[in-house]
């Protein structure tokens, strides 16, 4: 819908008050998008009302936005390019670090399973004694990557315990990437920014839960392959052996409303095996949980 005055003054109040957790260096953001796309989402959910609201400007109504956020808080919008900022240097150039700013805003979490981050033609070693998801870096400063390929990682725990993938071929050499969240540090669309980059450099994998969801998003990233357990070894186990290592309603509620299998003839015929194996048993299996039992995993390529 189109703004209205309503509208207008809701997101003036909240430019005032900053109720909701709505961020000046958001507002600035979305004013951005909003004037160069038409449309976004500019609002978000609010705790209390669950609400998200949608609208586009009308001529006039991006520099009505922007006066008030000129004499609110000093900070041009509109006229000056957003762009991902640097605490350090608005605090200099504002007196307030958190004006146009997020710290974390292109921030990424990598890690390699034998503890050498080979980036910008540097050797980075991590500590042998210590296990560690690996070290948060600003993917814009990252001129150069080289380790043979890229792995998408789904979950945040398995980062902790890539040692234990040290001796793989497929981890050896590669540099792991955290998916990422919706949350402010290791955002997943500056994942995907990051990936974008590169994904014509070096090959993409995927390393996931063993689910419909695992799969659809390893196709969603057009990965050059997916990293499985042994499908040898794994379809000689026993249904009861598989429902023990099995994750929590991993099945059902990941498939479209009225299936009861994953569709394989969507997905590279490298994976209709497991895709099989996981339809049969209508199970599915956590990267947590094959980790823990020393799970042989190898690469099954698109």
């Amino acid at each position: 819908m189109t703004i209205s005055r309503t509208l207008y003054n809701r997101c003036k109040k909240l430019i005032e008050s900053n109720e909701q957790g709505l961020k000046y260096d958001e507002i600035n953001a979305e004013i951005q998008a909003l004037f160069g796309l038409g449309h976004k989402q500019v609002i978000p959910a609010s705790k209390r009302t669950k609400q998200k609201i949608y609208f586009k400007l009308r001529a006039g109504e991006a520099e009505k936005l922007q006066a008030v956020i000129k004499a609110e808080i000093g900070l041009e919008v509109l006229t000056e390019p957003y762009c991902n900022g640097d605490r350090i240097a608005n605090a200099a150039r504002h007196n307030d670090e958190k004006i146009g700013a997020n710290a974390s805003q292109d921030i990424i979490l990598v890690n390699n399973a034998a503890g050498q981050l080979k980036l910008n033609q540097e050797v980075s070693g991590l500590f042998r004694s210590i296990h560690a998801a690996g070290l948060e870096l600003r993917h814009s400063m990252i001129s150069s990557i080289e380790h043979n390929a890229i792995i998408i990682c789904e979950n945040f725990t398995p980062m902790y315990y890539l040692h234990q993938l040290k001796n793989n071929p497929v981890f050896e050499h590669s540099l792991v990437i955290y998916r990422g969240d919706s949350q402010n540090g290791k955002r997943a669309d500056e994942v995907n920014r990051f990936i974008d980059n590169y994904k014509s450099e070096l090959p993409l994998y995927y390393f996931g839960d063993f689910d419909p969801e695992g799969f659809s998003i390893a196709k969603s990233f057009q990965v050059d392959g997916i990293i499985l357990p042994d499908i040898n070894l794994f379809s000689t186990l026993t249904k009861v052996e598989l429902k023990k290592l099995a994750g929590k309603d991993k099945f059902f509620p990941q498939l479209a409303h009225g299936q009861t299998y994953l569709n394989v003839s969507t997905y590279p015929q490298t994976w209709h095996a497991h895709i099989h194996l996981m339809n049969k048993y209508q199970l599915g299996w956590q990267q947590e949980h094959l980790l823990g039992v020393d799970t042989d995993w190898l690469l099954y390529k698109s």
